[in-house]
């Protein structure tokens, strides 16, 4: 898959970084107990001020702290950032809500998501194979429950046999739970990351 917005157009690495910079000033005013600001999208380039999806990442430590995103453009991109920026922060059930004493070890990622694709695989080994070739974001889901790891998640986890185990966890299946309705998407993503330079 290409590293291609649903409007097919690729961000340029400026873009992305205005992108930080909106999560930079959303961690900095949930930490301050202050209002977000008004977001003027006349402010913004054509490319972020379009409907997209994101996922936006906080690390402490190089330990994730929280993530938050969403599949589905429904908002301005730069909006969906402030949002998912936000629910990181807080709204992470996974952890404690972010802590100011943390800043100094606080990392930021923002991860911009293709539109996800239907795989059509017949079986879990089958689409073991692809992974084995394709280290993309990926998606499961029944007809109840879903998961979704982004591409980053390769890193850690470089065996597709541990990556689906470990997806299947996520969602709260059985390490062998393979349903004859799941349904497989994968996506890619265009990312940035960097110190969070704020407070």
């Amino acid at each position: 898959m290409s590293a291609t917005q649903y409007q097919d157009k690729t961000l340029t690495n400026q873009e992305l970084s205005k992108l930080l910079d909106m999560v930079e000033v959303t961690v900095s005013c949930y930490l301050a107990e202050k209002p977000l600001p008004k977001v003027r999208l006349d402010d913004y380039p054509k490319a972020i001020a379009e409907k997209g999806a994101c996922f936006v990442s906080l690390h402490v430590d190089g330990q994730l702290q929280g993530c938050i995103g969403t599949t589905v453009p429904k908002v301005p991109l730069v909006l969906e950032v402030m949002r998912k920026a936000w629910a990181s922060c807080c709204q992470d059930k996974r952890f404690l809500p972010l802590q100011k004493s943390q800043v100094d070890g606080l990392e930021i990622e923002i991860s911009v998501l293709t539109e996800p694709k239907s795989l059509d695989v017949v079986s879990e080994s089958a689409l073991i194979a692809y992974l084995t070739n394709n280290k993309c974001g990926l998606t499961l889901s029944d007809e109840k429950k879903a998961a979704l790891f982004l591409p980053q998640v390769w890193e850690q986890l470089p065996s597709p046999i541990h990556f689906l185990q470990h997806l299947k966890q996520k969602a709260g299946w059985h390490p062998t739970y393979w349903p004859e309705d799941m349904t497989v998407k994968v996506f890619d993503v265009q990312k940035l990351s960097r110190k969070y330079r704020r407070m």
